[in-house]
């Protein structure tokens, strides 16, 4: 721009503003209170803008990465793990696919893939995550009442169909009436007992680390603790071919410091 369009421009800013934004002494000019002002917030906005565009850009160069992993897992755990990885790996955007026991999981779109169960080809390079401990839990109104009346009654248990044995492997480890099971509430799908399970409708064996956030915040407990059994082992795979490799193996090594959490007691 040339002096005068400067000039012009600022004339007509002053005529708007309704003040003198500099001092005019002989050549020189200094900035009044009012273009202090008004320069502050100039600033603020463009490091506001820029800001947006430098996340747009972000948003544009990320790599995403389609996870597919056991509903119950990615609610329970997954999802509330992701925001301390998005601070380390802010150019990788996990977006979550769940899957369901009867889901042929294979036939859908992924990067990543995490199951309960050594049921990963052997091309996508599965390695180990943790081996669930399983315990019966409860909130404290029903692991009360199930300590209280020494036995297991109509109404005290819940199950999950996509979890089958569990229970019955849980009572004779403990030592307790398997017939319980017979009787026990059942649900379709894990993530859905659980959710009875918070609402006080009984107590249902699970794993551990899953719920482990329930445990530590009261939510849930133990009814009995120390009675527990070993579960299923959780798996990560992806094909170490990809041109995402780098990527996939951030994610991984993410996971394996996740898994050495310690879990609530």
């Amino acid at each position: 721009m040339t002096h005068s369009a400067i000039s012009k421009n600022l004339s007509i800013l002053e005529g708007y503003l309704g003040y003198e934004l500099f001092n005019r002494v002989g050549r020189t000019m200094t900035p009044t209170m009012e273009a202090e002002i008004l320069a502050k917030a100039v600033r603020e906005a463009e490091d506001l803008i820029d800001g947006a565009l430098r996340g747009i850009a972000e948003r544009r160069t990320a790599v995403v990465l389609n996870i597919a992993a056991p509903a119950t897992f990615a609610m329970r755990w997954l999802v509330p793990r992701l925001p301390d990885f998005a601070s380390r790996y802010g150019h990788i955007r996990p977006q979550i696919r769940p899957t369901h026991t009867p889901d042929d999981w294979l036939a859908g779109t992924f990067d990543i893939v995490l199951r309960r169960g050594a049921d990963i080809p052997g091309h996508l390079a599965p390695r180990p995550l943790f081996t669930e401990t399983m315990g019966l839990i409860a909130t404290e109104a029903v692991a009360d009442r199930v300590r209280a009346q020494g036995g297991l009654r109509a109404g005290d248990l819940i199950s999950a169909d996509t979890r089958p044995g569990e229970l019955d492997a849980w009572l004779q480890m403990a030592g307790l009436e398997r017939q319980a099971a017979e009787i026990a509430e059942r649900y379709p799908h894990n993530y859905i007992a659980l959710e009875a399970a918070l609402a006080g409708r009984g107590a249902i064996v699970a794993s551990l680390q899953i719920v482990a956030q329930f445990l530590e915040d009261g939510h849930l407990v133990e009814v009995f603790p120390g009675r527990t059994i070993a579960g299923e082992t959780y798996y990560v795979g992806y094909d170490p071919r990809s041109p995402k490799r780098s990527c996939f193996d951030a994610f991984a090594a993410w996971l394996e410091t996740q898994t050495r959490m310690p879990v609530a007691a």
